[in-house]
């Protein structure tokens, strides 16, 4: 059998916020060409702030001063291979900049070319994307002190909302049982591990019985039925968020299969009525002709949609609930 792919995926969620009085005509600022810092006492503060970091007293934008657009590195870190999270697509560099008219240093990316052109007490200047919508990333900064006219942007409105993904990206090689259990959906089996300690089997297994603490290998790897009982179950309803694609109710539920003794969950029903569904409940899988797993890792305690079209009834009468209460999850 073929190796599957190593585990590469990234989390990530919606994260929207209001800008407040100063950060929203900052980011204004940017969107509509300008750089923006906050006078406070006898300094300009850049980025700009809300309060003075000495007192604490409140900082309005009747503060706000325009700096830049040409500043002097004061330090700097390079990187060489950029991720999707970060403001440039090729090699650059993060600097502290401090810009003319500041006292203070923003942090921000250098398109140098090469680490070579980097250098502490460099002048770089802001270059405003062509396309702005009112985020720190519509600018970089280069080298020199020419600066280039910013387009203009068809907007009036001040930025009063901001919106970005917060994420993080896993990378890991998937562990030998979860490989084999993966090999095994492949071929629509259900691969578990018998404990060598008190012959329990668990499916999905972690490669090792945690009561017991007692490794697993290859040799306890047993075949189970796509076929169990409901042991316990939620309605799920879903809500409406950014990004949310469910809008109907459905099941997510747990079920002992047959020949193992721990259950599988997060399983989700959507092809049987909820004020039909039951603990105790005889299910079995019907299993998808392009089985996928383009959420596979090494915690997986369930099957995903990726692998099956549906559960449906088996019509076997149901279990006695009080017979899986200690499989409740």
């Amino acid at each position: 059998m073929a190796d599957l792919p190593d585990i590469d995926f990234t989390l990530e969620f919606p994260y929207t916020r209001t800008t407040g009085p100063v950060i929203g005509p900052f980011l204004t600022g940017l969107r509509d060409g300008r750089i923006l810092g906050t006078r406070v006492g006898d300094q300009v503060i850049c980025p700009p702030v809300e309060y003075d970091p000495d007192s604490g007293a409140t900082v309005g934008p009747e503060n706000l001063v325009e700096v830049g657009p040409v500043g002097t590195v004061d330090a700097w870190t390079w990187v060489a291979e950029p991720t999707s999270k970060h403001p440039l697509d090729t090699p650059f560099a993060f600097a502290q900049i401090k810009l003319d008219g500041a006292d203070t240093t923003m942090l921000h990316a250098v398109d140098a070319g090469s680490i070579d052109a980097m250098s502490t007490g460099m002048r770089v200047v802001v270059r405003f994307n062509e396309d702005r919508v009112g985020s720190v990333t519509d600018v970089h900064f280069v080298p020199g002190e020419e600066a280039a006219a910013p387009s203009p942007v068809d907007a009036d409105e001040d930025v009063e909302i901001m919106e970005h993904l917060i994420g993080v990206r896993i990378q890991e090689p998937l562990q030998p049982h979860r490989q084999r259990f993966l090999q095994g959906l492949l071929q629509k089996k259900i691969i578990g591990q018998r404990s060598p300690a008190d012959g329990k089997v668990h499916v999905p297994s972690r490669g090792y019985d945690a009561i017991n603490r007692v490794p697993m290998s290859d040799a306890d790897d047993v075949e189970v039925e796509g076929r169990g009982t409901v042991t316990s179950f939620t309605e799920i309803t879903p809500i409406q968020y950014h990004g949310q694609t469910e809008t109907e109710p459905y099941i997510r539920c747990s079920i002992l299969l047959d020949g193992a003794d721990s259950t599988i969950g997060g399983v989700d029903v959507r092809h049987i009525p909820i004020d039909e569904f039951r603990v105790g409940m005889r299910l079995e899988v019907v299993w998808r002709d392009d089985i996928s797993f383009d959420d596979a890792d090494n915690r997986g305690y369930g099957l995903n949609e990726g692998v099956y079209e549906r559960w449906e009834s088996t019509g076997e009468p149901d279990v006695d609930p009080e017979l899986v209460k200690e499989h409740n999850f």
